[in-house]
Parts: C-alpha cells; sequence; structure tokens
C-alpha cells in the first residue's frame, strides 16, 4: 500500500503526525510571544540600516568606500552562514526542539556586537578601524543568522492552515512596528535629541547597549513564550541528516516558487537598503532636517506599518497573497519617487515639506508591511510545496533566503550607498564641531536627494518584475496541503 501510494504522489515524505495540532488555533499569548522575537532584528535596523553608515562615514571618518566594503565583506560572509544554519536547525533534534535552542543561545553575541559596533574608539588609524568594524559586524550578522532563520521557520511551522500563515507573520510585523518606534525613539527622542543632535559622538554608544538590552529581552520573550508549541512543530526526519549542505541548497534552488521568492525580495531589500543607508545623510543635507522631525516621520512610517497589518490581513480574504506583495512594493516605490522629485522640480514649496515627507512615511510604511506580509507567507507555502517535491522539510534553509534578502538592506544596499557617497564626492570625517559648517558644494546635495529617492525607487520596481513570474495562489496551496495530508496517513 505505502507503495502504490509513493507512485501516485511522490516520495514519501517526513513522519509527522501532529498535523492535527497544528490545525488548532493558535491564541492570541501565544503569537505576541513568538512576534516578540522580531524586537532581535528590527531593533537593530535603525542602527544598522541607517545610522551605521552616517555614523562611520560622518562621525569616524571612514570613506563611504571603505564603510561599504566593511558591510559588503559581513555580508558575503553571512550568505554562506545563513543557509548554513538553515541546514543545522532543519536536522537538528533535542527534547527543546530544532529551532529554540539555537535562538536562546545567540541573543547575547547579538547584543554584545552591537554595543560594541557603536563604541568605536576614537584615534583609531584607517586600517585598525576597518578591521573592528569588519569583525563586530561578524559578531551581529552571525549571531542574528543563529536567531532569525530558526525563529522565522519556526512561524512556518506554527499553523498548516493557508490564512492563519499570514496572522502569524502579521504578529511579526506588529513587533517589527514595537521594534522601530522602540529604536527611533531612542535615537531620535533620547540619546540623539540634544544640540549636536545625529553629531554627538558620544550618544551612539548608550543608544547601542540600550538596544542590547531590548535584543535580550526579545529573545527572551520569544524562546520560552514559544516553548509549549513544541507538540506542533515538525521534527528532523530520521535519515535526514547535517553535512549535506551544498545537495540540500541545490535541492532548494530547484523549486521555481522558492526562486523566484528569492530574487524579488532580494532585490526589493536593496532597493531599501540604499535608501535607508542614505537616509541620516538626505535627511540632514537634503531636506535639513532636526531630529525631532526625523523622529516624527519615523513613528509615521512605524504608524504606517501597523494600518498595513490590518490592510494586508483583510486583503488575503480577496486576493492573492501575490497581489498584496505587488502592491505594497508599488506604494514603496512611490514613497521613495515622489518626495524628492517634487522638491527637485521645485513644486514643494518650503513650508509643505514635512508634510510631504510625513504622508510618503505612512505610505511608504503601509506598502512595507504589505510586501513582507504576502512575501514571507508565500514563503511559507513554498516550504510546502517543497515536501511534495522532494519529501524533505527545509523551513531553515527557505527562511535563511529571507534572511540573507533581509540583511542585503545593509549589506549590499550599504555597500551601494557608500560607493555612491565617494561617487558624489560627498565629505567624510567632518566631525561633530565642524559638519554644520562644512559647504557641500549644491550639486552634491542635488544628487544624493536624487539617488537617495528616485534611485533606490527604480530598485525596487525591478522587485516587482521579478514577482510577476510567481504564479502560485490559494488553489495551489490547498492541492499541496490535500497530498501532504494523503502521505502523513499512511505514513502513519
Amino acid at each position: 500500500m505505502s507503495n502504490e501510494v509513493e507512485t501516485i504522489i511522490g516520495p514519501i515524505g517526513p513522519d509527522v503526525g501532529n498535523h492535527e495540532a497544528r490545525a488548532v488555533k493558535l491564541r492570541l499569548g501565544m503569537l505576541a510571544a513568538y512576534g516578540s522575537g522580531m524586537l532581535v532584528q528590527d531593533t537593530l535596523g535603525l542602527g544598522l540600516g541607517t545610522l551605521l553608515l552616517f555614523y562611520l562615514t560622518v562621525i569616524c571618518g571612514l570613506s563611504g568606500s571603505a564603510a561599504g566594503l566593511a558591510l559588503g565583506i559581513a555580508l558575503v560572509v553571512d550568505s554562506f552562514v545563513d543557509p548554513l544554519v538553515g541546514s543545522i536547525s532543519d536536522n537538528s533534534r533535542s527534547r527543546h526542539g530544532r529551532r529554540h535552542p539555537f535562538m536562546l543561545a545567540s541573543a547575547i553575541p547579538i547584543a554584545v556586537g552591537f554595543g560594541a559596533l557603536f563604541s568605536i574608539p576614537a584615534g583609531l588609524t584607517d586600517g585598525v578601524l576597518f578591521a573592528y568594524v569588519v569583525t563586530m559586524l561578524l559578531v551581529v550578522r552571525i549571531g542574528l543568522s543563529f536567531f532569525q532563520v530558526p525563529y522565522i521557520a519556526l512561524g512556518a511551522e506554527l499553523s498548516d492552515d493557508y490564512a492563519e500563515r499570514s496572522t502569524i507573520v502579521a504578529s511579526r510585523v506588529l513587533f517589527t512596528v514595537v521594534a522601530g518606534v522602540s529604536a527611533a525613539f531612542l535615537a531620535y527622542g533620547v540619546f540623539l535629541k540634544g544640540h549636536d543632535g545625529q553629531l554627538n559622538r558620544g550618544a551612539y554608544a548608550p543608544y547601542a547597549w540600550t538596544c542590547g538590552g531590548l535584543v535580550l529581552a526579545g529573545a527572551a520573550l520569544a524562546t520560552f513564550g514559544t516553548l509549549g508549541t513544541r507538540h506542533r512543530l515538525h521534527a528532523a526526519p530520521e535519515g535526514q541528516k547535517s553535512g549535506q549542505l551544498l545537495s540540500e541548497v541545490i535541492e532548494v534552488f530547484k523549486n521555481r516558487s522558492f526562486c523566484l521568492l528569492f530574487g524579488a525580495c532580494l532585490v526589493l531589500f536593496v532597493g531599501l537598503g540604499v535608501a535607508g543607508s542614505l537616509a541620516l545623510h538626505a535627511n540632514t543635507y537634503f531636506w535639513k532636517l532636526q531630529p525631532q522631525q526625523i523622529l516624527l516621520i519615523t513613528l509615521l512610517v512605524s504608524a504606517g506599518y501597523l494600518v498595513g497589518v490590518f490592510i494586508a490581513t483583510g486583503l488575503t480574504k480577496v486576493l492573492e497573497k501575490r497581489a498584496i506583495a505587488m502592491i505594497g512594493i508599488a506604494m514603496i516605490g512611490l514613497g521613495q519617487l515622489i518626495p524628492a522629485s517634487l522638491k527637485v522640480a521645485g513644486l514643494i514649496p518650503p513650508d509643505a515639506t514635512m508634510a510631504t515627507l510625513m504622508i510618503a512615511g505612512v505610505f511608504t510604511g503601509i506598502g512595507a508591511s504589505c510586501s513582507l506580509i504576502g512575501f514571507q507567507s508565500m514563503m511559507a507555502d513554498a516550504a510546502d510545496e517543497h515536501e511534495t517535491l522532494f519529501g524533505a522539510r527545509r523551513e531553515g534553509l527557505y527562511f535563511a533566503g529571507i534572511s540573507f534578502s533581509a540583511k542585503a538592506s545593509s549589506g549590499i544596499g550599504a555597500l551601494i550607498a557608500g560607493l555612491i557617497l565617494d561617487l558624489i564626492q560627498f565629505p567624510h570625517g567632518v566631525g561633530v564641531h565642524s559638519a554644520a559648517h562644512v559647504a557641500i558644494p549644491a550639486g552634491t546635495v542635488l544628487r544624493l536627494g536624487l539617488l537617495h529617492g528616485p534611485g533606490a525607487s527604480v530598485i525596487t520596481a525591478m522587485s516587482v518584475v521579478v514577482l510577476v513570474f510567481y504564479r502560485r495562489g490559494r488553489r495551489d496551496h490547498e492541492e499541496v496541503r490535500r497530498i501532504l495530508v494523503q502521505r502523513r496517513a499512511v505514513r502513519a
């Protein structure tokens, strides 16, 4: 009988007899506990994605190219670590499951590395400074890999339901808002709000160490708060072993759905990374904003994220996930394109600058939330599809793709942004006392604004082109679930 079913529907996958447990709806408290894990990565998002390039170039005196190269080196190393962690996690066995031990163990290195990254001693030579930055970035990046890949893979295992998976992703997005608001308030509302604002070197270290404390809190809440879900989770099947990373990666890339989602997500995050890495430069010199104004816009982006959660979850009832993601990407692109274009064209009067940026911030936040929920929920569906194709559970490797893409926002994106700063001859190392008086050529400031906004929007738009070729939807997922239920029934 087993062989007959295998002939009809393909090789029998792992023995997972707990699909009935995953059919029980998750309670709100468990969703909150799981979502709190986003405090680990997204509390650091502002620092790694926006503040770091400014801190390294303007405050510490590293050239844009060298700073971008340091971020790029960390990303290259990380590109090997993410799939390795995904493979190790997928194949791990312990009484605490195959995800939780890695989540807990990685928290301290992340927090310490981030604090040290913004505590760079003054007076370092360029070579020592570069080596210090690369070392601390590697500690943070590798630590994030060991937390984020198992953490997001855990979310894909909590439920088999097509719609509830979007709810699980929405719980992560809600805590992305919490993390973003907390980080922005700590930066622009507490530590960088003084007379020198973002030019005060001494303010960055306490900011970073405080964020490190939030990382530890988020990791503890997510790890211990979700231990009670272990009965719902997949276990590494017998015969599925570590040490076969290359073959596993090749196997994952044989799934067309994964390739398209990974490609679209990677391009999107690179566009976001270019914009994010240049944001503080543009806000300070192109838009001439004060820290309090930057804080207000950042909070409105977070408000847009929050609104976007409810919009996206509502849209899942009437639209395919791909459509929701594409709508979100279009909103992000417009939010990047329009403000700077209007200013350069002379269509924004000075007293309307803040209003324009505030509207664009809300618009961008809604789009980011919709695209994130769409992408991550589709990736969970693709992991199920993978099991029907190859008979193995590879959530860790699948979400290593998402993790790598997110890090590209502060890796590849920051590398491009650093090269842009040198290309437009933006000065570096001006320091806290002279920065306000440095005469930056008007042409340099103009090019900064255009590349930060419309330039990044071109990259963002390319992700829509990739996503057009992804065609799987609700009916495809229902068929995948039917096949998997049949296999597990036979296996039982």
